[in-house]
């Protein structure tokens, strides 16, 4: 069974790269453009294997969103992608993500974070197909 990986972004171009990136190398790939449309995929029990959620997002930040799901009692691997690397984002992180990643991000890295976090040893590099010029310059 494919592990699902739910892609939290509101920057439409990076979130459909990413899902993209994520099918490709065999994951089951949802995405939301905001903490509401990620509600009903984590809320009131996580029906995801593992998140990517960005911090800043339109109306609820993803550390907000990151602090409820971990209030709820969910153990649900979740990456947190920011473009604005603070301090409060930084220390936010390390208290309850478990991955930590900095736009620009590389791809391949994103990816063996995810294969890393949901136990796949050999994630699969598929990432030639990419247009990598849209993630740099996020």
């Amino acid at each position: 069974m494919l592990k699902r990986v739910l892609i939290v972004e509101d920057e439409s171009l990076l979130r459909r790269t990413l899902t993209g990136a994520f099918r490709e190398a065999g994951y089951d790939a949802l995405s939301a453009g905001s903490a509401e449309e990620a509600e009903p995929h984590l809320f009131p029990e996580a029906a995801v294997d593992l998140v990517v959620l960005d911090n800043r997002l339109p109306q609820t930040h993803g550390v907000d969103l990151l602090r409820r799901l971990r209030a709820s009692g969910s153990g649900c691997p979740v990456i947190l992608v920011t473009a604005f690397d603070q301090a409060e984002t930084r220390k936010a992180a390390e208290e309850s993500a478990n991955g930590y990643l900095v736009k620009p991000f590389d791809l391949a890295r994103m990816l063996s974070e995810v294969g890393r976090l949901l136990g796949s040893r050999d994630p699969e590099p598929v990432l030639e197909n990419h247009d990598s010029a849209a993630l740099r310059g996020r």
